[in-house]
């Protein structure tokens, strides 16, 4: 799953930026959809061609416009998600095939995580609003109708933890790296002088 998600969210992906999670609304929110176009694309084109069955081309073509508007459907459900990556969080948006946005939450600047499970159908089916603050409280991100909100709120902050002590790790090494040029720089530059008497120490 994450290599497609990688094929597919790759327009909004920077160089390198690889996808580690994809959290999604729950599919219950597609069923009014799914069912109302599904009831038009076939049940009624069906009786119809039953009642009128030379008109089968006009039938296919009725069919052919309802899958499409199914696939759209779909499409918008699963690029409407939140991505965690190796770098960030990205909130994906999908307005058309046409049509996409992001926004993005880096790590260092998340400042905490909440989300609310309310009403009886999102109690018992587990899912919620979930809201990513930003440090500074300027904006968040949000994804409605997350499955089982507790859980991916466990995962970002693992991520997240994950991040800031890889990136930790990498600054004490650019660091040290800093340093040792840094001696070696000023070695090369000040040599001692030659035939210098070595520093005699007292004996105790």
């Amino acid at each position: 799953m994450k290599k497609i998600a990688q094929v597919l969210f790759k327009p909004q992906l920077d160089d390198g930026e690889e996808v580690l999670e994809v959290f999604h609304r729950h599919p219950f929110i597609m069923l009014p959809s799914l069912s109302r176009i599904s009831f038009f694309t076939f049940l009624i084109p069906l009786f119809l061609y039953y009642l009128f069955p030379g008109f089968e081309l006009f039938f296919l073509l009725w069919m052919a416009i309802g899958i499409v508007r199914l696939v759209y459907v779909i499409f918008n459900w699963y690029h409407d998600a939140l991505l965690v990556t190796n770098v960030s969080l990205l909130k994906t948006y999908w307005n058309g095939f046409f049509d996409r946005s992001s926004s993005r939450l880096e790590y260092p600047m998340i400042e905490g995580i909440s989300y609310a499970i309310q009403g009886f159908r999102r109690t018992v089916f587990n899912y919620g609003h979930l809201h990513v603050n930003r440090s500074g409280g300027t904006s968040t991100l949000e994804l409605p109708d997350a499955v089982n909100p507790q859980k991916v709120e466990r995962l970002i902050l693992s991520h997240q933890e994950s991040f800031i002590s890889d990136q930790s790790v990498k600054d004490s090494d650019t660091l040290k790296s800093l340093l040792v040029s840094m001696i070696r720089h000023h070695a090369k530059n000040n040599p001692e002088p030659k035939g210098a008497p070595p520093v005699k120490t007292q004996k105790k």
